[in-house]
């Protein structure tokens, strides 16, 4: 089973809507033990902090929605585009000349709201991207995670877990 440890790490917000495992009855919330935890090992914006977990339940939701929707070629949900929209805004961002570079400097009193932004705004980019057409649901019949396909051929989220559920559920029928 998955847990915050093996998601597939894709990206920020195809994370955070793994967080719900969808495919078992009832569903399991990994942030319900996790929620500290998820927001520990996200990559976040300088000066991000955890936001409450129901701030982060009402976003994952949207988020969710809408990463779904994408994968079935459909329409979001309206209150999830204006749920992450929301999130997106409320911190202003500018970009900042590095040593390294440019980078994206986020302008927020809230940590929990900078979190919260840059969930939505990576949401945004995947689904307004070309990473759009490689968001995919997880081939095995009892997952329900959500990952970024960096090839054409993988179909599952973790190769580990369900790729080798299906693998050695096939090997056995085979026998």
């Amino acid at each position: 089973m998955l847990d915050l440890d093996s998601l597939p790490g894709d990206d920020l917000a195809v994370n955070l809507a793994d967080t719900v495992m969808l495919a078992v009855s009832p569903s399991i919330d990994l942030l319900d033990d996790g929620h500290a935890k998820f927001w520990a090992i996200q990559a976040l914006p300088e000066g991000a902090w955890a936001p409450s977990a129901e701030q982060t339940r009402r976003l994952r939701s949207a988020v969710r929605e809408l990463l779904e929707a994408t994968v079935a070629a459909r329409e979001p949900e309206a209150w999830a585009v204006e749920r992450i929209n929301a999130a997106a805004a409320a911190v202003p961002t500018s970009p900042r000349l590095t040593a390294e570079g440019a980078e994206t400097s986020w302008h927020g009193e809230d940590g929990g709201e900078i979190a919260l932004a840059a969930v939505a705004v990576a949401a945004i980019d995947l689904v307004s991207g070309p990473r759009a057409a490689q968001l995919r649901r997880c081939g095995a019949h009892d997952c329900s995670m959500l990952f970024v396909a960096a090839n054409s051929r993988r179909v599952w989220c973790t190769p580990s877990l369900c790729g080798n559920r299906v693998r050695v559920a096939r090997h056995a029928a085979k026998g």
